[in-house]
């Protein structure tokens, strides 16, 4: 079994009753989702039931935004501590979200990943969350596909991963320039407005960057698929950002050339691939401990919180707990309170 996630635990110090992690389980019947609430010791508190397929989420304080799996055209605020769904957002006419979002540190933005249905090209709205919660405004981006947005932890300085690949509803999820697209990651100083493309990186042909997260010593992981093997390079989809210094990792623990989440606290990463049923953990380019299990997707850190789901199983602190009848772990999980 290895060393499992429990390499990146920290001291349990959370109440039984509150909760520490939120995952997504979806219906194999209705398709639909839930956000599903979980204390420390693994005891369920509840879930938000969502007229959606839900993928991602984002929280500050007691706001949690549940983003749809692409290409859905609404989002959901939920109150972590009652559960109520607040509202329910929905994008422009000529928009679709990609399934992620990230608060600014104070809470008073909400930077939401979406696709421009006329051009195909990425963009990010902007949400203002103080009163009444509107639109201002969207900040276009340098290439088509974005998905998961990220914060660094101590500033407004956002990465975005550009996955590179166009899509349009009318075809499905099916990519329309799998024979030439570019990925890449796009720095956005959200204070100053400026946009700081990141450049082509030798090895990324044929890879979709899509996960990422920064730890706190501000070491950047991402993860990506690999959408074109006749382009892609060998199985490795695993980059290492510290400062000007980009690593291509290529752990021991094969990832199968897909990369399902990433996620990173305090000085540690945790990286998953439902293909190979890994959950990888890191300390920086360094592999300190390996877990598999079937369907290795979400996977979260926080204080006093370590935790991997696959298809059907939730490993929580080291707690085994099972989906609902009928229900599957989507992809990604957080640890909020």
């Amino acid at each position: 079994m290895g060393l499992g996630v429990v390499c990146c635990r920290g001291a349990l110090g959370q109440p039984a009753e509150q909760a520490v992690y939120v995952g997504v389980e979806t219906s194999a019947e209705s398709g639909l989702s839930r956000a599903s609430f979980f204390s420390a010791s693994g005891a369920r508190l509840g879930q938000a039931p969502l007229d959606f397929r839900a993928h991602g989420m984002a929280g500050h304080g007691r706001r949690l935004a549940v983003f749809p799996r692409r290409p859905g055209d609404r989002f959901a605020l939920v109150d972590t501590e009652t559960l109520e769904i607040l509202s329910i957002v929905t994008a422009p006419a000529d928009r679709h979200f990609f399934g992620h979002g990230a608060f600014t540190r104070d809470g008073r933005y909400l930077l939401v990943t979406e696709n421009d249905l006329e051009t195909l090209q990425g963009g990010i709205g902007v949400y203002e969350t103080t009163g009444a919660f509107r639109r201002i405004g969207q900040i276009a981006l340098p290439g088509p596909g974005p998905h998961e947005i990220a914060r660094q932890p101590d500033r407004d300085i956002f990465h975005v991963a550009l996955g590179g690949l166009e899509t349009h509803p009318a075809y499905g999820r099916t990519p329309l320039n799998l024979h030439d697209f570019r990925s890449q990651i796009v720095m956005l100083d959200f204070a100053r407005g400026d946009l700081t493309p990141l450049g082509y990186w030798p090895g990324t042909e044929g890879i979709s960057l899509r996960h990422l997260a920064m730890d706190d010593q501000r070491r950047l992981y991402i993860g990506g698929q690999i959408k074109s093997r006749d382009r892609a390079m060998g199985e490795a989809v695993l980059w290492l950002v510290e400062g000007d210094r980009v690593q291509k990792l290529d752990p021991e623990a094969a990832l199968g050339g897909y990369v399902s989440s990433v996620a990173a606290h305090g000085g540690r990463a945790v990286v998953s691939s439902k293909e190979t049923g890994v959950a990888l953990c890191l300390d920086g380019p360094r592999a300190i401990g390996v877990r598999r299990m079937e369907g290795a997707g979400a996977v979260a850190l926080g204080p006093g919180l370590s935790a991997a789901s696959g298809f059907t199983l939730l490993d929580l602190n080291g707690r085994r707990i099972e989906t609902l009848p009928r229900h599957e772990f989507d992809n990604h999980g957080m640890a909020v309170g």
